[in-house]
């Protein structure tokens, strides 16, 4: 069995791939631009851009304007635990010859050195860098701010990170993308009548599953065609065979062409046997048509199940002997109740009792059962009928006698209109009950589930 990973898994497996690889180009790309001579013009451009924002925010947050010395060094006290945000930034208070007179942090520096013609020496390595600054405060004393920062932000990074790690998660999920696009032409094509059509297997994820069901489906679908043609063609010659002897036995009486009295009796027989046989082919098409299409009005009531199948049985069991067929009857002692319609409900009961009379071999036995079976948290009252069938059928042939439209030759050759298991199917699912069919050694065993009523609910 072919193991199966889950889509959401793939994408998740394909997202983190698409953001190591794009953390990866992304950063080679930004680098790679930093480096060339546009990238470091830029960079020297944004580093001077915002050491110069710095510089204005520091003239104003110490007030340098006053001029005065001591609101200065006051200021930096106060603004002193500011000044490592975004960046490191250091404020020296020098005299003239540039010895310290007051500084942020304690750094030590006793002297700077100060080149009053060069106010503002900016150095670039890489994203980062660092200022030096001179501001003047008054005719002996000068204001140096160091400033350390990123000349251009991280935003820039994480958009050709995005952007890149996008780019890449769309091309590992474009052949899932397009995989899911060709599954839609081809839901699509088979919509539209052909059946032929089939969607390739890719991948092991739950497209593959999808697939398979498409694929099934469509084949399913096919197959139902073939039926429907097949059960056209059937009904034709159903409802033809019986009509044609009709009328050449009504032709031959409007013809006098007869030459008693009894032979004229026995067309008549045959007319009325042929007609019979035609009303019920007709009764049973109507009723699959109304029951299939759920155009049925339905009885609602409860039903003891017990008591269904020994009126059902009553008087049979000459039948069975006349046919030399065992009959053994095995019911639950205690009644069991289901809810529904009563005419329905035992017409798909007794289908399976006149299949098992019509169909079983000679000198053989026919078990039919009913018991009470607890199945997926629900009591069912199950009917089952048990018989070894004339002719050998298969396992495949089986599993096609519940298919809609599915019609056995064997039906056909008794007489059948070939629709008594799918009346009985519809029947059983109008009831909300089951109906399946098992092959057991070289019989068959036709079960039918209906849901039980407790004694205490009714």
């Amino acid at each position: 069995m072919k193991k199966i990973v889950k889509l959401k898994g793939e994408l998740i497996l394909f997202a983190i791939i698409a953001v190591i690889l794009g953390l990866i180009t992304g950063t080679n790309l930004v680098n790679s631009y930093r480096k060339s001579n546009s990238g470091k013009e830029r960079l020297r451009l944004s580093a001077v851009e915002r050491n110069r924002a710095s510089v204005k925010r520091i003239i104003e947050d110490l007030d340098i304007e006053s001029s005065d010395e001591n609101t200065v060094i006051e200021n930096m006290k106060r603004i002193e635990k500011d000044l490592k945000r975004g960046g490191v930034k250091r404020i020296f208070l020098v005299d003239h010859d540039g010895f310290v007179i007051q500084s942020t942090g304690n750094l030590g520096v006793k002297q700077l050195d100060l080149d009053l013609e060069k106010y503002e020496d900016v150095t670039v390595e890489g994203a980062t860098f660092t200022a030096k600054n001179i501001i003047k405060l008054n005719e002996n004393r000068y204001v140096v701010f160091i400033n350390d920062g990123f000349s251009e932000g991280d935003l820039v990074s994480m958009e050709v990170w995005i952007i890149v790690a996008i780019l890449i998660f769309l091309v590992l999920v474009s052949g899932r993308i397009k995989y899911i696009n060709s599954i839609a032409t081809n839901v699509r094509l088979i919509a539209k009548g052909d059946m032929t059509k089939r969607v390739d297997l890719k991948y092991r994820n739950e497209l593959t599953q999808l697939a398979e069901d498409i694929n099934y489906m469509a084949q399913e679908l096919m197959e139902q065609d073939l039926n429907q043609k097949r059960f056209i063609t059937n009904i034709s010659h159903d409802l033809r065979t019986p009509l044609t002897t009709m009328l050449g036995y009504s032709k031959m009486i409007e013809e006098k062409s007869y030459s008693n009295e009894y032979e004229l009796e026995r067309y008549v027989s045959i007319l009325n046997r042929k007609g019979m046989h035609l009303k019920t082919l007709l009764e049973d098409f109507f009723d699959y048509a109304k029951l299939s299409s759920m155009d049925i009005k339905m009885e609602e009531e409860v039903i003891n199940i017990n008591e269904s199948i020994l009126q059902l049985l009553d008087g049979e069991e000459i039948y069975f002997k006349e046919r030399n067929l065992e009959l053994d009857v095995i019911l639950e002692k205690k009644p069991i109740y289901t809810y529904g319609d009563p005419m329905l409900i035992a017409r798909a009961l007794e289908n399976l009792i006149s299949n098992s009379l019509k169909y079983s071999k000679e000198d053989s036995k026919v078990t039919i059962k009913l018991s009470e079976e607890r199945i997926n948290g629900n009591i069912y009252g199950i009917f089952s009928v048990f018989n070894i069938p004339k002719e050998f059928l298969s396992e495949e042939e089986i599993d096609k006698l519940f298919k809609r439209l599915y019609k056995n030759d064997v039906a056909r050759s008794e007489g059948g209109s070939g629709l008594g298991l799918a009346i009985c199917q519809e029947i059983v699912k109008c009831h909300n009950g089951f109906i399946n069919a098992n092959k057991i050694n070289d019989g068959i065993e036709f079960l039918i589930g209906l849901v039980a009523i407790k004694e205490e609910q009714l």
